[in-house]
């Protein structure tokens, strides 16, 4: 490095520790809690920093959950999550329709005459049983899985 070059930078370096020590750097650098990132939003709060500096228990977080549910229900909000099941311990399903269980049945008849079923015929066959009462559906699928298992249907279930 040149002479000149080293001279600068120690003049430089001196002048930035005579600053310092005089104080009037203080306002372009952070002090120590201070520090800061061009462009960066707020730093974000710890739990110790809130107003009462304790983190909520179980009945306050059991509260204010009661309040957001109430809330969203109020405003009309549809509820994030998986949809509860349709069958599961609620109301019994309606039966069937006897045409729509004739219709079923008739399909499954047809498959296993023809004695092969594809993918996509399989899947709309499903389709169509899993809109049968539960008592139909389960007769269709008994019919279906006897079928398969003695050879008389070939597809994949």
């Amino acid at each position: 490095m040149k002479p000149i070059l080293q001279i600068a930078a120690i003049a430089l370096g001196l002048g930035v520790v005579a600053a310092a020590a005089s104080g009037r750097l203080s306002k372009w650098l952070p002090g120590p809690g201070e520090a800061h990132v061009a462009g960066a939003g707020p730093a974000p709060t710890r739990p110790e920093a809130t107003e009462s500096g304790r983190c909520l228990d179980e009945a306050e977080l059991r509260r204010v959950i009661r309040e957001e549910l109430a809330a969203a229900a109020g405003a009309g909000v549809p509820a994030q999550g998986p949809p509860a099941p349709a069958s599961g311990a609620g109301l019994p399903a309606p039966p069937s329709s006897p045409d729509r269980v004739e219709f079923v049945n008739r399909q499954v008849d047809e498959y296993i005459r023809a004695g092969v079923i594809s993918d996509s015929e399989m899947a709309r066959l499903q389709s169509d049983i899993a809109t049968l009462d539960p008592a139909a559906r389960r007769a269709a699928l008994q019919k279906l899985v006897r079928a398969m298992n003695t050879g008389a249907l070939d597809g994949r279930l």
